[in-house]
């Protein structure tokens, strides 16, 4: 039936009045059928939402940015079903979050931990942090074969991607370490580089401050990156020099994802060595100019002011300087990533693979310090799955994949230390991995909810 505006209808009623032949059990009846704007249907039923759980009236801080509000989150499955107030149906698990904070789980887009997985590493020091998802194969050592490499990988707790290595590429075409590549070596290098995009690599990464991937030129680079245009992916840049020479570096990685057209990611920011403190004003301004006419930059940073070389060779001083660290932060282009190694034992020598995402949040984030509670949570999550192309991870939405993090903000900290670097964080209370419920009251579970993370190719 056509439906009329409230006013018309009324004065329908009054002509039927007049006429006499008002037939109250119709007018009744119709008016049960009319939609008024902004009016609600009488005696509709609540929908009651199915939940394999309900997070129960926690702060919910999404991944955008966006300012936390209360509520409730559904998951079913590995999905997201439901947000905010609704109703659920009996039988889900309900999970009480008064006064703690829901959050996506954290994304670390800078790891060297692919021997740990694969020898089939519980992950505790990495789900006790809120990770949910790492990728490994950073700084151009990675592994010989990805799609091996995923068929070997035993269940895992977290997601986990990989990046193709260009120090691995290197070797595959033959390269001695006082080698250029040929113009044959170069030809092999981009067969096995698309190879390994098609597998589900994220990019390429490159670490050109270490020998012998220091060989590598800028016009090889390019050409490389002139695979990734065309398969997909992203160049991952551990800079040609990180202390005097850091300047000229950046301006040599932006030149190559120029040229190239493709998108770069700038690894560990930071300008080492005193004689360097300062040279972060710099930095940022050649990203944010390379950004300006166009090139997809961003970076990654962790909240130490040492290195694992410091650790390496023991120095007693701090190669970094914080003021620089946290003014890259700070930054709209910049993530948090961690940097971090395991050994196959889970054994770390810098204390960023055991805390670095709680103390970003217990020493940075908060009221009075260098970031919101919603922009730190938004670098750990929501920027780097934007980098990553996930579109269904990195944010708290319905049907998006259910990798949560569940924390009490004053109770989260970083424990391990540069003398003692495999110390537990504590403070994460809950962690879901594509819905399954993987930590819970601060301790694993044993469920396997991770596995191998590929590149959706558009």
């Amino acid at each position: 039936m056509k439906l009329l505006k409230r006013r018309e209808f009324l004065l329908g009623l009054g002509s039927l009045g007049l006429l006499g032949f008002l037939n109250w059990d119709y007018v009744y009846g119709a008016l049960s059928e009319v939609n008024f704007p902004g009016g609600e249907k009488k005696n509709e039923e609540v929908e009651l939402i199915s939940c394999d759980y309900v997070l129960e009236n926690g702060l919910i801080v999404d991944g955008t940015g966006r300012t936390g509000y209360p509520g409730r989150v559904g998951i079913k499955e590995d999905r997201i079903v439901a947000l905010g107030d609704f109703n659920y149906q009996e039988g889900a698990q309900v999970i009480p979050a008064q006064g703690l904070v829901i959050t996506p789980g954290f994304i670390d887009l800078h790891t060297h931990t692919e021997s740990y997985w694969l020898a089939g590493g519980t992950g505790e020091m990495v789900l006790k942090q809120g990770v949910t998802t790492q990728i490994g194969g950073n700084c151009g050592t990675s592994v010989p074969s990805i799609e091996n490499y995923f068929q070997s990988l035993p269940p895992t707790p977290i997601n986990l991607g990989l990046f193709v290595g260009y120090k691995n590429l290197r070797n595959q075409a033959g390269a001695v370490p006082e080698d250029l590549i040929d113009e044959a070596g170069l030809k092999i290098m981009e067969e096995n580089l698309a190879r390994g995009l098609m597998e589900g690599a994220f990019g390429l990464s490159v670490g050109l401050e270490y020998y012998p991937q220091a060989k590598g030129t800028k016009e090889e680079m390019i050409a490389l990156c002139r695979v990734l245009r065309e398969k997909g992916g992203f160049y991952s840049t551990h800079i040609r020099n990180e202390n005097d020479s850091v300047i000229p570096a950046l301006r040599e990685a932006i030149t190559i994802g120029l040229t190239a057209g493709v998108p770069v990611q700038y690894s560990h920011v930071k300008a080492s060595r005193q004689e360097n403190w300062g040279k972060m004003s710099q930095l940022l301004a050649l990203m944010e100019d390379a950004a300006s006419i166009g090139l997809d930059i961003t970076g990654d940073v962790y909240p130490y002011t040492f290195s694992s070389l410091d650790v390496d060779n023991n120095n007693i001083t701090e190669s970094m300087n914080e003021e620089d660290m946290l003014q890259a932060l700070q930054h709209p282009l910049i993530m948090v990533g961690s940097d971090s190694g395991l050994s196959k034992e889970g054994v770390a020598i810098h204390p960023r693979a055991y805390g670095n995402y709680p103390r970003v949040l217990s020493l940075y984030t908060g009221a009075g310090k260098s970031l919101s509670l919603e922009q730190a949570v938004h670098k750990m999550t929501g920027m780097p799955a934007k980098r990553l192309k996930l579109k269904d991870r990195g944010t708290i939405a319905v049907d998006m994949k259910a990798d949560l993090a569940v924390f009490n903000l004053d109770g989260v900290q970083d424990l391990a230390t540069r003398d003692n670097p495999n110390q537990l964080s504590m403070g994460m209370k809950y962690v879901f991995v594509n819905g399954r419920k993987v930590l819970e009251q601060g301790k694993l579970t044993g469920e396997k909810g991770g596995g191998p993370l590929r590149y959706q190719h558009s």
